[in-house]
Parts: C-alpha cells; sequence; structure tokens
C-alpha cells in the first residue's frame, strides 16, 4: 500500500513538472524532492534535471552538499 501511494505521488509531481510553469511550483516540486532525498526514499540522481538545481541550492542551505552529488 505504501509503495501504491509513493507512487501515486511520484506520478502526481511529474505532471506537475510537465503541465505547470513557474518559480513556485518548482521550489515546491524540489522541496518536496529534497525531502524524498534526505529521508533517502530518492538519490539526487533521480531528480528531473529542470528541478535540479533547486534541490542542489536547498540542500546546501541545508548543510547537506554531500547529498546533491
Amino acid at each position: 500500500m505504501l509503495l501504491l501511494i509513493k507512487r501515486a505521488v511520484e506520478a502526481f509531481l511529474l505532471w506537475l513538472l510537465l503541465s505547470l510553469k513557474g518559480g513556485e511550483i518548482i521550489m515546491a516540486i524540489a522541496t518536496i524532492y529534497v525531502t524524498l532525498i534526505v529521508e533517502g526514499d530518492k538519490t539526487f540522481a533521480q531528480v528531473p534535471a529542470k528541478v535540479k538545481p533547486e534541490v542542489k541550492r536547498q540542500l546546501e542551505v541545508l548543510g547537506l552538499p554531500e547529498l546533491a552529488q
């Protein structure tokens, strides 16, 4: 069940990324990816290219630049 929920969230995030544009949406999606990376559910390599710069910036602000490798 938890895997199904994670997949649904991933699909929704991808839909947002592809259909909506704007700095606020990118920042929100990046924040979600940062949370997933910190929790160990995703890696930086799994982040879509469009969001990677903001994810890297947020990880650096958190003092976790090693997670943006």
